[in-house]
């Protein structure tokens, strides 16, 4: 149990949580305590360099003693997130979660863009507080979660996306929904709109959208399957008793699914 709090305590850290992302994207061939120190200068504001050798100190004890990252030679390499951390959840909603520059002015950049959409971000905060207090969406969240966890990848959320990967030199965006058979369509409608939004805040316009819904589709509404894939280019998946199923035209694109 203190192992898992204090795991959670080190992944919650506003700058560690810069930090991971910037080691994701080195992959395999992990990253140097030089580089590690050269991009917390680069994007954060910790005054002398002794304090930034001494917060990199800090966070490579950590990841070793916690098992969350290993060293290869001279140079360190994220691990999988231990299964009592499914997700890294992000409180700020101006930090990028899938960032593909590593620069300050990147990060900048991504705090004025949620800033100028402050208001629909707003609104999704509010929308999210009363999705995720159904059982049944954070039971998808989790489950998904647990399948990136299992590949290698770093499940990330914030306040207003579901859940976010990035695997394979990929990058996904999930929005998660609770369906019946009387409301597929306005729910799917809804995830749609979501999912767009998202991936322009999140200034990642190459990301994959992923809507996972709670049951399969109705046969009256099947033609939302043909829709979404074929008109909107959004992956469809459901949940099938804890055993995520997708049409087979995306199956390779969703492999991690198994």
């Amino acid at each position: 149990m203190k192992r898992a709090l204090f795991i959670r305590a080190v992944l919650s850290n506003p700058l560690f949580q810069r930090l991971l992302p910037f080691m994701e994207a080195k992959g395999a061939a992990g990253v140097t305590r030089d580089e590690m120190e050269m991009f917390l200068n680069d994007v954060a504001e910790l005054g002398a360099v002794s304090m930034i050798e001494r917060r990199v100190s800090s966070y490579l004890g950590w990841m070793l003693k916690l098992g969350l990252a290993k060293m290869s030679g001279r140079r360190w390499v994220l691990d999988k997130l231990p299964a009592t951390v499914p997700l890294v959840r992000y409180e700020s909603d101006e930090e990028p979660i899938l960032p593909h520059r590593y620069d300050l002015k990147a990060y900048q950049e991504q705090a004025q863009r949620v800033a100028s959409k402050q208001e629909a971000i707003t609104y999704y905060v509010d929308r999210a507080k009363s999705e995720r207090a159904s059982t049944s969406h954070e039971t998808l969240v989790s489950l998904m979660a647990e399948r990136l966890r299992q590949r290698g990848a770093i499940p990330k959320a914030n306040r207003y996306v579901d859940l976010s990967a990035r695997l394979d030199e990929e990058d996904y965006l999930f929005e998660m929904k609770s369906t019946t058979e009387d409301n597929p369509h306005s729910q799917i409608r809804r995830g749609l709109s979501q999912l767009y939004e998202y991936r322009y805040i999140q200034n990642v316009a190459n990301a994959k959208l992923v809507l996972v819904i709670e049951n399969p589709l109705p046969k009256k509404n099947h033609w939302l399957e043909d829709y979404l894939l074929n008109d909107q280019g959004v992956l469809l998946v459901w949940d099938g008793d804890g055993k995520f199923h997708c049409p087979p035209s995306i199956r390779k694109q969703l492999e991690f699914l198994s």
